[in-house]
C-alpha cells in the first residue's frame, strides 16, 4: 500500500469507524498499514478517541455481547480475544459482566445438547470427555460445562 497522508488516513478511519465498531489496537495495526509516523498516529487515534469515533470500552461490550449472542462463544474466549486487542482488564471485566449468568449456563446448555446429538462414543466417560473438550474449545467455563456435561451424560444434577 502506498504512503498516504495523515489527513487522509484519519478521513478513511473515520470512515470505517462510522461503518463498524474498531478498538484502538485494531486503528493502530491500519495507521501502521498506511504507514504513518508514530507522532502523527497517536495525533489521529486521540482524535478518533475525542470525536467519538474510537471508544474501548463500547467495543468490548459490543465484541463480547455480539461473540456470546450470535457465535455462541464462551467468556474465556471472549476474554482471550479482548487481551489480544489490548483492551484494559478493568474494561474486559465490565464487558463480561453484562453477560448474565442465567443467559450463559442456558446458552453453555444449548450448545452442549446440540453437540450431544452429533457426538459418537463407547463410553459414557469418553462422551463426557469429548462433551468437555468442546466446551472448552468454546471458551466455556470448566465448572459451569462440567455441571450440565454431567446431569446430560450421567443424569446427575448438582
Amino acid at each position: 500500500m502506498k504512503q498516504i497522508t495523515p489527513e487522509e488516513a484519519l478521513m478513511r478511519l473515520q470512515k470505517l469507524c462510522s461503518i463498524c465498531e474498531k478498538s484502538t489496537f485494531d486503528i493502530r495495526k491500519k495507521l501502521i498499514e498506511y504507514k504513518i509516523e508514530s507522532s502523527k498516529m497517536t495525533e489521529i487515534i486521540q482524535k478518533l478517541q475525542d470525536t467519538g469515533f474510537v471508544d474501548d470500552r463500547r467495543f468490548a461490550r459490543l465484541f463480547a455481547r455480539t461473540k456470546h449472542d450470535i457465535s455462541k462463544w464462551g467468556k474465556q474466549k471472549i476474554e482471550y480475544q479482548l487481551r489480544a486487542k489490548q483492551i484494559p482488564e478493568s474494561i474486559i471485566v465490565e464487558a463480561l459482566d453484562e453477560i448474565s449468568g442465567e443467559s450463559y449456563s442456558e446458552t453453555v446448555a444449548v450448545e452442549l445438547a446440540k453437540k450431544l446429538k452429533t457426538t459418537k462414543a463407547k463410553s459414557q466417560s469418553e462422551l463426557a470427555a469429548k462433551l468437555m473438550k468442546f466446551a472448552l474449545s468454546r471458551g466455556y467455563d470448566y465448572s459451569v460445562s462440567y455441571d450440565i456435561i454431567k446431569n446430560m451424560v450421567y443424569g446427575q444434577k448438582s
